[in-house]
């Protein structure tokens, strides 16, 4: 019987989460799973867990512990339940772990998983955005092997060795440039949340998806590029390419260019990913140029271009300022999923809360968690002293 990667998933809900889950329960003949974790969705968790028949499960939210229990009552599974829970997911080896929880609360158990795994599939931003130094110091010292799940990520990763990135002159990330692209200010102050949740090629989780709309998501993966595969700034470039074929491009100094071209489905990178370093055969629509027939490129609208400009701006200041504006976005984006706020106020709030913010100092990785709170306090009191709801 042919060998089995053991393998964890970290957010097995979610979008990214679900999708590996797909992938797996086509694969059981290669992929042995040992925990899955997820923050509150217990009946999908429970369907998972019946599916897959992994050692352990973990729910975030503890009060849906008991509720679990019941679901998989008599099953040889060991159910965990809190924060503590979700990191003793990872305190098994196992060859692979997905991290795709969103938002801070990802970053604990993903730092916890990487003295224990051979190859992290990373799909959790904060990871990168709010403690790349940290993230990539314990990458280095545990000798756990990295790939990105982002699509346009994943796609400069198998473009080229940055081990050897003295042989690159720059990279270019795309992107859809999101529903409203070619949008003037006018119509943008009249942006429902509904509109924002249409994106027009991907399917994605509600806040990725706006932040796809605001490009935030570019801003988050320029910083994850350049915490990656430790480019300068200058050598990170964005283009907005609609069809969302070609996810990335590697820009040589000879005046060449590599891409990596594929259907927009998310499914597609993580099947890489969790393969890697082999190619397999994976059963899905393969992407036709001839009906395609035209790709297109432009530059990012002007009225949401300041949050590609953001990110240069915080990775220029450095120190916490990164994780600054990833609390305050996550923060504004809930306040608009809430329907609290206008579309265009979510970036007004972001650079109000990093003018007013100081740059604190990240000495161990806890001062990322009470910096993360502080500014979440702050942006909140902030948008609660100037908007009625």
């Amino acid at each position: 019987m042919p060998f089995k990667k053991t393998i964890s998933i970290l957010g097995s809900t979610g979008s990214i989460g679900s999708n590996t889950v797909d992938i797996l329960s086509a694969n059981k003949k290669k992929f042995s799973v040992c925990s899955l974790a997820s923050k509150n969705n217990i009946n999908l968790l429970s369907k998972q867990a019946l599916l897959l028949k992994p050692k352990i499960v973990a729910i975030q939210n503890k009060n849906k512990y008991k509720d679990l229990k019941n679901n998989l009552f008599g099953k040889k599974i060991k159910i965990l339940a809190g924060d503590e829970g979700v990191i003793e997911c990872t305190d098994n080896k196992v060859e692979v772990v997905v991290a795709s929880i969103v938002g801070i609360a990802g970053l604990k158990p993903t730092l916890h998983s990487i003295k224990n795994c051979s190859k992290l599939c990373l799909a959790n931003k904060e990871c990168l955005v709010s403690a790349g130094n940290f993230f990539m110091n314990k990458i280095s010292k545990y000798k756990c092997k990295l790939l990105p799940l982002d699509s346009e990520h994943n796609a400069i990763f198998q473009l080229f060795d940055f081990n050897k990135s003295n042989n690159v002159d720059s990279i270019t990330l795309t992107a859809s440039g999101g529903p409203f692209r070619n949008y003037n200010l006018q119509k943008l102050k009249k942006v429902t949340l509904n509109q924002a949740l249409k994106h027009p090629n991907w399917k994605m989780g509600q806040k990725i998806t706006i932040d796809s709309a605001t490009l935030m998501n570019k801003a988050f993966e320029i910083i994850e590029a350049y915490y990656l595969f430790n480019l300068k700034l200058s050598q990170i470039n964005v283009v907005i390419h609609p069809e969302s074929i070609i996810h990335s491009m590697v820009n040589f100094p000879d005046g060449s260019t590599s891409a990596l071209l594929s259907n927009p489905d998310m499914r597609i990178p993580i099947f890489y990913a969790l393969n890697w370093p082999s190619r397999k055969y994976f059963n899905v629509k393969k992407i036709d140029l001839i009906k395609i027939k035209n790709l297109s490129f432009e530059k990012p609208n002007n009225y949401l271009m300041d949050s590609i400009k953001l990110a240069y701006y915080v990775l220029k200041k450095g120190g916490s300022y990164p994780l600054i504006l990833n609390t305050a976005n996550e923060v504004a984006v809930n306040y608009f999923l809430e329907k609290k706020i206008k579309f265009l106020d979510i970036l007004k709030i972001i650079k109000k809360i990093l003018s007013k913010s100081k740059n604190y100092k990240i000495n161990k990785i806890d001062d990322v968690y009470t910096i993360d709170e502080k500014i979440r306090l702050s942006t909140s009191e902030y948008i609660n002293s100037k908007w009625k709801f």
